[in-house]
């Protein structure tokens, strides 16, 4: 963050419990002596290929969040209203012409989707258990080992 923001203040860099093993009683890194600056603006250029204007403006947006000081940080509502994100509504449309046929189609789609996908949720959960609705309703009977017409038994997998 110091290579983003800058140095850190003092009383933010002692204030935290491992404050020692990074700081000295100046407030200056132990283990780093030359940190080399390079802004937001300049990495989200640089490194990521941002634009001027859109590196400018995000980094207009999130350089007041990254205060050290959580005092001077900007509060949620502050930040909805920053022009970076309080830009106004992009208006996106559809690639395609989009009517009540394609509508109802979509809907019908997406059921059948839906009950596809229960479908095999339930195939996984039943493991190697066969069921055949075609098939007339199994009769149990207790002298008969055998199973009727239609049904599978998992063990005969």
């Amino acid at each position: 963050m110091m290579e983003l923001l800058g140095m850190m203040p003092r009383k933010i860099a002692l204030g935290g419990r491992y404050s020692r093993d990074f700081f000295n009683r100046y407030g200056d890194l132990r283990h780093i002596r030359r940190l080399r600056f390079w802004p937001l603006n300049k990495v989200l250029v640089e490194k990521y290929d941002f634009s001027e204007q859109d590196a400018s403006d995000m980094t207009d947006f999130l350089v007041p969040i990254l205060d050290f000081v959580p005092e001077k940080r900007p509060s949620a509502g502050q930040c909805l209203l920053h022009p970076w994100i309080n830009a106004g509504p992009r208006l996106l449309e559809p690639s395609i012409p989009f009517n009540q046929n394609q509508a109802a189609e979509s809907v019908v789609s997406e059921k059948k989707k839906k009950e596809k996908d229960e479908r095999e949720a339930m195939e996984v959960g039943m493991g190697n258990i066969v069921i055949n609705l075609d098939s007339k309703p199994v009769q149990d009977s207790p002298s008969s080992g055998k199973l009727s017409k239609g049904a599978t038994s998992s063990s005969s997998r």
